[in-house]
C-alpha cells in the first residue's frame, strides 16, 4: 500500500472542501470509510491502512473547540447539502485509490498463493514415499553397524556420501516415482547417522514434517529449503 499517496489524498480533499473543523473532516472520514466498504468489501488488512492515514492525517491538525456560529436555515440547508456532495465525493475518490493500489496486489499474491497450494497438493504424496524409503535407509544403516561399525566409519564418518556410494544396491531401490532431480547423502560411523534428500520435496517437508528438515542448513526464511531427512542425536550438527 502506497501510505504517503493515500494520507496526501485524504489531505488534499480536506484542503479541496476547507474542512477546518473536526467534525468537517469526520464528515470526509466517514464518507471515505463508507465509499471502501460499499465499493470494495475490502478485507482487514486494507481497512486497517486507511485507518492509519486518516489517524495520522487528524493527529496533523491542532486540537480546537467546536462553536460554529448559528446559521440562517437556508445557508445551513445549502452548506449541509454542499457538505454531503463532497463527502460522497471524497469517498469515493479514497475508495478508487485504495481500489487502484490494493485490488492488483491481492490478486497477484492470490494467484502465487492458490500455485503453492497446487505444487504443495501434488508433492505430498511424494512425501510420504520418500518417507518410506528413508526408514528403509536407515534400518540398512543400523544393520551396518551392528555387523561392521568400524567399517562403516571408514567409509562413511569423514563427510557426507551418495547413498550409491555407501550402498550401490540399495540406492538403485529409490523410487522412481520420486521428483526429477531427487538425490540422497548419508554420513555415518559405528554409532550415529544422518540421511538427507535433496531440495525437491524439501519445500513440502517444511510445511508437512517441519521436524524432518535439516536445521544446520536451512538458515533462510524462504518457502523450500535444501535438505530435510532422519538423523541420531549425536549426529544432529553433522
Amino acid at each position: 500500500m502506497d501510505h504517503d499517496k493515500l494520507t496526501h489524498t485524504i489531505r488534499k480533499m480536506i484542503a479541496d472542501r476547507n474542512a477546518r473543523t473536526p467534525s468537517e473532516r469526520r464528515n470526509i472520514y466517514a464518507a471515505a470509510r463508507a465509499a471502501l466498504e460499499r465499493t470494495a468489501n475490502p478485507d482487514t488488512v486494507i481497512m486497517m491502512e486507511l485507518e492509519t492515514a486518516i489517524d495520522e492525517v487528524e493527529s496533523s491538525y491542532p486540537a480546537m473547540a467546536e462553536s460554529p456560529p448559528p446559521l440562517p436555515p437556508r445557508t445551513s440547508l445549502m452548506r449541509s447539502l454542499a457538505a454531503a456532495a463532497a463527502s460522497a465525493l471524497v469517498g469515493a475518490v479514497v475508495a478508487s485509490l485504495i481500489l487502484a493500489i490494493y485490488v492488483p496486489t491481492l490478486f497477484s499474491e492470490s494467484k502465487a498463493v492458490d500455485a503453492l497450494k497446487l505444487q504443495y497438493d501434488s508433492a505430498l504424496p511424494h512425501l510420504s514415499t520418500a518417507i518410506s524409503f528413508l526408514h528403509k535407509v536407515s534400518d540398512a544403516i543400523v544393520a551396518k553397524q551392528k555387523a561392521d561399525g568400524d567399517a562403516l566409519a571408514r567409509t562413511a564418518s569423514a563427510n557426507f556420501i551418495p547413498l550409491k556410494a555407501l550402498d550401490p544396491q540399495l540406492a538403485k531401490q529409490m523410487p522412481a516415482t520420486l521428483p526429477l532431480g531427487t538425490t540422497m547423502i548419508v554420513r555415518a560411523d559405528k554409532d550415529d547417522f544422518k540421511i538427507l534428500y535433496n531440495w525437491t520435496l524439501c519445500g513440502t517437508a517444511k510445511v508437512a514434517k517441519p521436524d524432518m528438515v535439516d536445521p544446520v542448513r536451512d538458515r533462510a526464511d524462504a518457502v523450500g529449503c535444501p535438505y530435510f531427512g532422519l538423523w541420531t542425536a549425536g549426529a544432529a550438527k553433522w
